[in-house]
C-alpha cells in the first residue's frame, strides 16, 4: 500500500513556498503539486489524497510509487493499444513508471519519441503527438522522484534570488550554509519517513516549520505575502472559471427558453422568472469579474497575457455586452451567456494552459494591457453581433405567409437587429481604438508602429469588414435586416481568424503566436456548413423582413 500523509500536515505543506523552474515564479507548494498531478494523472487527487500529500509521498517512497499505475495513457483507444504493445503491457487507462523500462533499464519509448520529435509539428500524426505527451508525463514523474521540481531552499546572497531543490542544495551549498540546509532537509524527510511508519507527525510538522522559517529569513526578498499565498490556495480550490461555465450555460438557455415562450404566448406571465434568471446571469458576471481580479492580484499583471487568460477575458466581455444591452432586450443576455459558457469550456480544454505565469519583458508594458483589454473586449461585442445574426436568421426560417406568429417574430427580429447594429458600432469602435493602442505598444517594444505583421494585417482586415457591414445601409439593395444578419454572422470568422488562425496557424511577433501550422478541427468546417445551410433557409424568407 502507498504511504498516507496526515491531512493536517498536507494542509501545512500547501503553504510552503517553491520557485517554479519554468519562469522563476514564487508559488505555494499547493499550486505546483496540483499542476504536476493534473499533468500526470489528469486529476488533483489520487486515492483520497490531495496533490500535496501525493507529491510528498512520491518524494519519500520512490520504490512504491514506481510500481503504482497512475500515469495517464492516451484517451485514443487505438493509440493506447499501440503504445501498450510497444511497452509489452495490457492496454489500460493508467500505467506505472516501471512499465516504461525493460529488464536492462532501457527506455522502451526512446526511438519512437526521437522519431516524433524529428518531424515537423505539422507532419506529426495522432500517435506522434500522444507519444510526446506520454514521454512528458514520464519525465515529469522522474523529476518528482528526484525532487528537482521542488525548489524550496533559498540561496544566501544570490543576486538572482535563485532557490534550489533539496538534492541540488545539498551538493551545491558549502560551509555553514550547506550544513544548515543539510540538517533541515535530513531532519524533515527522516521525520516524514518515521511518520509513515508510526503515524506520529509531530516531528515532521516541526521540521516543516523550520524550513518555512529558513525561507523567511534567507529568501524574504521574493517571498509572497501570507495573504497572497492564502488567496492563491483559495483560487486553486475554487476553480472559479471551471464552475462558471455550466452556470452561464444553464442561465443562458433558461433565458432563451423564456424568450421563445414569450414569443409564442405574448400574454404569458413570466416576469418574476425573468428577474430570477437575469439576477443569476448578473451574479455569474460579478463572480467572473472577481475571478479575473484575483488572477490579476496573484500574477501581478493584467489577466489577459496568454491564450487561456484571453479566452476567459473574452467570455467576460461577452457577458458584459449581454448585460449592457439587456435593458433593450433579454435576447442579447441569453445568447451571450450561452456563448460565455462555451468559451469558458473551450478555455479549459487540454490545449490551453491555465497556469499563472510571469510576463516576458516585451509584454511587461501598460500599453499592452490597455491594447489587449480594449481589442479583446471588442471580440465580445462583435461575438454578440454574430449571435444576434444567427438568432435573426433562425427566426426568419419560421416566417410563413399569413403565419400566426409572424407579428411576434418580426418584432423580435427588429429588436435583435437594432441591438446588433448598436453592438457592432460599439465593437468596431473598440476594435479600432485597440488597434491604434497596439501600434503605440509596437513602437515602444519594437521601434515601429506598423510592420504588416500577420496579426496587425488581420486586425486591419477585421476593421474594414465591420466598417463595410455598417455602411451597407448606404446601399439601397442591401439595406435590409436579412443582409445585415447574414454578414454579421459570417463576419465573425474574420475575428476567429485574427485570434485563433494567426496565433496557431501563422507566424508572428505577437505573444500568442504558435509558429507552426496545425490541422484545422473538423468542427470548424461543420460550423461553417451549418451557417451556410441556415443562410440558405433564411434567404427564402428575406422578403418578409424590413429595412434597416
Amino acid at each position: 500500500t502507498l504511504p498516507v500523509v496526515n491531512t493536517n500536515h498536507a494542509k501545512a505543506l500547501a503553504t510552503l513556498i517553491v520557485q517554479k523552474s519554468a519562469d522563476g515564479r514564487m508559488v505555494p507548494f499547493d499550486t505546483l503539486s496540483r499542476e504536476i498531478l493534473e499533468k500526470i494523472h489528469q486529476s488533483d487527487s489520487y486515492k483520497g489524497q490531495n496533490s500535496n500529500a501525493v507529491m510528498l509521498s512520491m518524494l519519500v517512497d520512490v520504490d512504491k510509487w514506481q510500481m503504482e499505475p497512475f500515469i495517464l495513457m492516451p484517451q485514443n483507444q487505438a493509440v493506447r493499444d499501440a503504445i501498450a504493445n510497444i511497452l509489452e503491457i495490457p492496454s489500460t487507462k493508467y500505467i506505472s513508471y516501471k512499465d516504461f523500462f525493460d529488464e536492462n533499464n532501457r527506455y522502451k519509448l526512446q526511438k519512437y519519441v526521437e522519431n516524433a520529435n524529428r518531424k515537423n509539428p505539422n507532419a506529426r500524426g495522432v500517435f506522434d503527438k500522444e507519444i510526446i505527451k506520454l514521454d512528458e508525463r514520464a519525465n515529469v514523474v522522474n523529476l518528482v522522484f528526484s525532487g528537482e521540481l521542488f525548489k524550496f531552499i533559498p540561496v544566501q546572497n544570490n543576486p538572482n534570488n535563485v532557490w534550489l531543490a533539496p538534492f541540488s542544495a545539498v551538493t551545491t551549498l558549502k560551509g555553514d550554509e550547506g550544513h544548515i540546509v543539510l540538517a533541515l532537509i535530513q531532519n524533515y524527510f527522516s521525520a516524514v519517513e518515521n511518520a509513515f511508519k508510526d503515524g506520529n507527525w509531530t516531528r515532521a510538522d516541526e521540521g516543516l516549520k523550520f524550513i518555512k522559517e529558513y525561507q523567511e529569513k534567507i529568501g524574504y526578498k521574493v517571498m509572497p505575502s501570507k495573504t497572497k499565498v492564502e488567496m492563491e490556495i483559495f483560487s486553486n480550490k475554487a476553480e472559479i472559471f471551471v464552475k462558471l461555465a455550466p452556470v452561464y450555460l444553464i442561465a443562458g438557455f433558461l433565458l432563451l427558453i423564456l424568450v421563445f415562450s414569450k414569443m409564442v404566448v405574448p400574454n404569458l406571465k413570466i416576469s418574476f422568472i425573468f428577474k430570477v434568471v437575469y439576477v443569476l446571469n448578473v451574479l455569474a458576471f460579478v463572480i467572473h469579474t472577481v475571478g479575473l481580479g484575483l488572477r490579476a492580484y496573484l500574477s501581478g499583471h493584467a489577466p489577459w497575457s496568454n491564450g487561456y487568460e484571453s479566452m476567459v477575458y473574452i467570455a467576460w466581455a461577452l457577458s458584459l455586452s449581454g448585460i449592457f444591452f439587456s435593458r433593450k432586450s433579454p435576447i442579447a443576455l441569453s445568447l451571450t451567456s450561452i456563448l460565455s459558457g462555451v468559451v469558458l469550456m473551450v478555455a479549459h480544454l487540454s490545449e490551453m494552459n491555465p497556469q499563472i505565469t510571469n510576463l516576458v519583458p516585451v509584454l511587461n508594458s501598460y500599453w499592452l494591457s490597455i491594447h489587449v483589454s480594449v481589442i479583446t473586449a471588442s471580440y465580445g461585442f462583435l461575438g454578440l453581433c454574430a449571435l444576434l445574426g444567427i438568432f435573426t436568421l433562425f427566426l426568419m426560417c419560421f416566417l410563413k405567409k399569413d403565419g400566426k406568429y409572424n407579428l411576434n417574430i418580426l418584432r423580435n427580429i427588429t429588436e435583435a437587429t437594432r441591438i446588433n447594429e448598436m453592438a457592432m458600432i460599439f465593437g468596431l469602435c473598440l476594435l479600432t481604438v485597440g488597434n491604434f493602442l497596439g501600434a503605440i505598444w509596437a513602437n515602444e517594444s519594437w521601434g515601429r508602429y506598423w510592420s504588416w505583421d500577420s496579426k496587425e494585417t488581420w486586425a486591419l482586415v477585421s476593421i474594414l469588414v465591420y466598417a463595410a457591414i455598417l455602411h451597407l445601409r448606404m446601399i439601397p439593395k442591401y439595406c435590409n435586416q436579412f443582409v445585415f444578419a447574414l454578414w454579421s454572422m459570417f463576419a465573425y470568422w474574420v475575428i476567429i481568424m485574427t485570434y485563433f488562425g494567426v496565433n496557431y496557424f501563422l507566424t508572428g511577433l505577437h505573444s500568442y503566436a504558435a509558429g507552426e501550422a496545425a490541422q484545422i478541427p473538423n468542427y470548424v468546417y461543420w460550423g461553417f456548413a451549418l451557417m451556410v445551410v441556415l443562410a440558405l433557409f433564411a434567404r427564402r424568407k428575406r422578403n418578409f423582413v424590413g429595412k434597416l
